[in-house]
């Protein structure tokens, strides 16, 4: 396509948006260069069958601590690391997990980091986190095992739900608003991309109003903080004012001048070790938070966790970036280099080298890392409905029986172990506006609905393991240290789940069948993604007393769901005999057991909501294409999530927020381009199957152009096989489509999501299904018109061969030859004239080995 798209088209999509920064142009090129992504991307997936729709987003690495002021003086050049991050993660291609296959759309990451060159405040912060962290460390006690395999023996805890309001209000200093649709002089701005204002800030779009009536767009950012505080200023045993005069030495220095002291990396270290917690479950040195962003910190840990049985994807002490390991390494390198003056010189100018090279790649990976598990994540499954009402069941099963005094003393906060209140919070959070979500419950007794139980004990497996298990044979006090038996019950979910599925209707009350027949009246099926009536999806909650009490799901979690239903596993296990209602998670956390209490459902509810309306996935796990399976990286397991044994949330973030709302609008609109893109090769089809011949050099055939886009052009010289009136008609609704999907990718990338839903129900998805039903129709009529006849070409040696078998055959058979060519010829004029197929040009095409034959 070759109509120009107009500018003014995409800035009056985007409302104005300030970022405060020293070197705010360089965030003004950022958008530019994603606008221009966007337009590109969007043509070349309409005019391309073979090409992936593009969606440029941003994400900022916040350095804290890394201008020589944190930990061992350590300094990174913010350059550098862009430059790095750039080779690892530009350009990512989600997967669905239903279909294991790309998604078609394309994430073009652009990193910016800010630092304290770029920022003073960043310096005001670390100051503010260490005096934080100071305050705020709680002791707590190591495994025995731990012990021995650091060395250290005082180990402290950090909320990290109470660090948040400090990053929080650097956010919004980071992104602070000039005061809305003026300028600072007062002026009105431009509502583009890159409107100026008197400050020099860069205006790139919001109209959310925040505290003070200030538009609040820090929310809309992505952000990853990366923390190096110093252990000797932030020590709790240390006094005030011996830490406040701390000041780490240049290491650099030290070599240059020959002075190896292992004493003083000892001293950095500060004899203790400290863990982040959220909400009280966790000890890790990453965490996600309640906003939209995520905290490494370098300071923190080691750390160890992971899966009992499989160590796929185990924290490890090396799975983080250590400055001191680093440091410790290319020390011990420099120490064992002779003494000439030459050597040494080349050994630390190597060392600073490797220092950059082996520091700054290991923390380029894994932001890498961490940014495709928060902010390009997978998608669950691309059957996405969106209805105006969603209506959640939720069915409680009990396998024991419940008194009447326990069935009164249900609330809004505590029915049956799920807090309800949290649940329609959360469902409000994954919905987008418009939509309303409704939350009922219901109570059945398990042994009253037979299938059900049936279903349940032939789902129910059981599984032995060898392990090594160190904690299992202390606490048994066996004397080998080495391969023990473990055994668990297990609940398959894809058995389970079907046999729930049939009898869904039944446990909420006929609601199933009703929602299947209302709202879904449009014409076409891509309009029915988005409709007027209601959905709903059950949640069914397996209160489990008189199981096993280690029965588990077979991924060893307690929740399972897909697109229509949702399964939880309540084990209650405790309470038949007055005690905690806890279990073994089969994970193991800087060597203890990692132990929840099973009766506490409501993050599970959650997240398996969040799975089965919008696709969301857990953090940690994502589809490795060259294994063709799920991988885990349990990294990211921990924080405001309601996934997986290292989180204790009960809630929606924003980094789920809005990777379910993306989600819904990315499989709408692949949904709708895939349709349209198989009417334009139906179309390709139809033109190779009837014009053959002289369309094949135009362009048709491997290399995925349509040939919609091929006649629109003028440079082949050919006739267009359609008139102009038509062409121009397709050609201006794809041209349409394309600047939709440009402004659609635009207000992704501004986290604008308001803007980009009205978008895709209001304008896109009905354009598609127009343009879809016409393409069917005229090529339904085409071939109406075109079934009485065929072209194609033939070599001159089979028309040779035909023309004397024809001969042979007889003046009767030739004469008939003659008649059916005659009225096939008028109906090929006759199709021509209905069809709009120009007669000039055709009978005169002749080919070097081919000829035209009906």
């Amino acid at each position: 396509m070759h109509d120009r798209l107009d500018d003014a088209n995409v800035g009056t999509a985007i409302n104005d948006r300030v970022l405060k920064r020293s070197n705010a142009k360089k965030w003004k090129r950022v958008a530019e260069v994603s606008r221009i992504t966007a337009r590109s991307g969007a043509r070349q997936y309409l005019e391309d069958s073979s090409s992936e729709l593009v969606v440029p987003i941003e994400v900022d690495i916040i350095l804290v601590g890394f201008s020589g002021d944190g930990g061992y003086g350590y300094k990174l050049q913010p350059d550098r690391l862009v430059n790095l991050l750039a080779t690892h993660l530009q350009w990512y291609c989600p997967y669905s997990w239903e279909t294991q296959e790309e998604l078609g759309v394309c994430m073009h990451v652009n990193f910016q980091v800010v630092s304290n060159e770029e920022d003073p405040e960043v310096g005001t912060l670390l100051h503010r986190l260490e005096a934080h962290l100071k305050a705020n460390m709680k002791q707590s006690h190591a495994a025995y095992d731990e012990t021995i395999a650091t060395g250290q023996r005082k180990y402290f805890t950090v909320e990290a739900s109470e660090v948040e309001p400090l990053l929080n209000e650097f956010m919004e200093h980071l992104y602070e608003t000039q005061g809305g649709d003026t300028a600072g002089d007062g002026t009105a701005q431009d509502a583009g991309l890159g409107g100026a204002t008197g400050t020099g800030s860069v205006v790139v779009g919001s109209s959310k109003k925040g505290r003070a009536g200030r538009p609040d767009v820090w929310h809309r950012h992505n952000a990853i903080f990366v923390l190096n505080p110093s252990k000797v200023r932030i020590n709790p045993e240390t006094a005030a004012e011996v830490a406040a005069a701390h000041h780490p030495p240049d290491f650099i220095r030290m070599w240059q001048e020959g002075k190896y002291e292992d004493a003083k990396l000892s001293d950095e270290e500060a004899g203790y070790i400290y863990r982040y917690q959220y909400n009280g479950v966790g000890e890790t040195a990453i965490w996600h938070s309640s906003k939209n962003y995520m905290v490494v910190d370098l300071s923190a840990g080691p750390s160890t966790y992971g899966p009992l049985v499989s160590q796929g994807g185990a924290v490890t002490p090396q799975a983080l970036p250590s400055i001191k390991d680093t440091y410790q390494q290319l020390l011990d390198q420099l120490k064992a280099v002779p003494n000439q003056q030459t050597v040494r010189e080349f050994a630390r100018q190597a060392a600073e080298h490797g220092l950059v090279t082996l520091l700054a790649g290991r923390l380029a990976a894994l932001l890498a890392a961490g940014t495709k598990a928060a902010f390009v994540p997978d998608m669950a499954s691309q059957h996405i409905e969106q209805a105006k009402t969603v209506l959640v069941p939720l069915v409680v099963l009990s396998d024991h029986p419940v008194t009447a005094d326990e069935s009164i003393a249900q609330t809004q906060e505590n029915y049956f172990g799920i807090n309800v209140t949290h649940v329609e919070a959360a469902l409000a959070h994954l919905l987008s506006e418009g939509q309303e979500g409704v939350v009922i419950t219901t109570f059945h007794e398990l042994h009253k609905h037979k299938q059900l139980a049936a279903a349940l004990h032939k789902a129910t497996r059981s599984h032995s393991e060898s392990v090594v298990d160190v904690a299992a044979a202390r606490d048994y006090k066996g004397t080998d240290m080495g391969i023990h038996s473990h055994s668990h019950t297990y609940v398959d979910p894809d058995v389970l789940m079907q046999e729930i599925e049939m009898s869904a209707d039944m446990l909420t009350h006929g609601l199933v069948t009703v929602a299947h027949t209302m709202g879904k009246e449009a014409e076409h099926h891509i309009a029915q993604l988005r409709h007027e009536g209601t959905r709903v999806v059950p949640v069914f909650v397996l209160a489990l007393q008189n199981h096993p009490e280690d029965v588990v799901l077979s991924n060893r979690e307690l929740m399972a769901a897909d697109h229509d239903n949702v399964v939880v596993l309540q084990l209650r296990h405790g309470s038949k005999w007055g005690g905690p209602d806890e279990f073994f998670t089969g994970h193991m956390a800087n060597g203890r057991r990692v132990v929840l209490d099973g009766a506490k459902s409501t993050r599970h509810v959650i997240a398996g909501l969040a799975q089965a309306l919008t696709g969301v996935t857990p953090p940690y796990q994502h589809f490795e294409s060259s294994l063709d399976k799920l991988e885990v990286d349990w990294r990211w397991a921990a924080g405001a999530t309601p996934f997986g044994p290292y989180s204790n949330y009960e809630g929606v973030s924003e980094i789920m927020q809005n990777a379910a709302r993306r989600n819904v609008l990315l499989a709408h609109v692949g949904a709708a381009l895939r349709q349209l893109q198989q009417q334009l090769d139906a179309l390709d089809a139809f033109v190779a199957h009837h014009f053959k011949g002289p369309w094949a050099g135009a362009g048709l055939g491997d290399s995925g152009r349509h040939w919609l886009d091929t006649v629109a052009s003028t440079r082949h010289g050919y006739n267009s096989t359609l008139n102009k009136e038509v062409v121009y008609q397709l050609e201006s609704s794809l041209s349409n489509i394309s600047t939709m999907v440009e402004e659609l990718a635009m207000d992704m990338f501004t986290h604008d999501f308001k803007a980009a839903d009205d978008i895709v129900g209001n304008r896109l998805l009905p354009a598609v299904a127009a343009l879809c039903t016409e393409l069917d129709q005229q090529l339904d009529a085409a071939e109406e018109v075109m079934q009485c006849c065929h072209m194609g070409s033939t070599n001159m040696i089979s028309q040779a061969l035909l023309t004397m078998l024809a001969c042979a055959g007889g003046a009767g058979v030739f004469f008939a030859l003659v008649g059916i060519a005659l009225c096939a010829r008028m109906a090929r004029r006759k199709a021509v004239k209905l069809t709009g197929l120009p007669t000039y040009g055709l009978p005169m095409y002749s080919g070097k080995l081919g000829t035209w034959s009906l």
